[in-house]
């Protein structure tokens, strides 16, 4: 889904640098300043969505690890009682 949100972001800055470059003997900068700012919500979109995901990466690999470990100290604590 970031990989959407980051090709739309730089396909919507194109299109507001082409706006920008057609409008600039006319000041009429609506239109790019439109798909300029889509394209900025794009990018932060999709930078927030990335960290998100990492976040989420991050938190299971963790429960994961504590699990294993949980596994792994009784299996340690019989062999040393026996």
């Amino acid at each position: 889904m970031r990989i959407f949100l980051f090709l739309s972001s730089a396909l919507s800055l194109l299109l507001s640098a082409h706006q920008f470059s057609i409008t600039e003997h006319t000041g009429q900068n609506r239109g790019a300043l439109f798909f300029l700012l889509i394209g900025i919500q794009l990018l932060i979109i999709g930078a927030l969505v990335h960290d998100h995901q990492e976040e989420r990466a991050r938190k299971s690999q963790t429960s994961v690890d504590k699990e294993d470990h949980k596994e792994a100290e009784p299996s340690a604590t019989n062999a040393s009682e026996e």
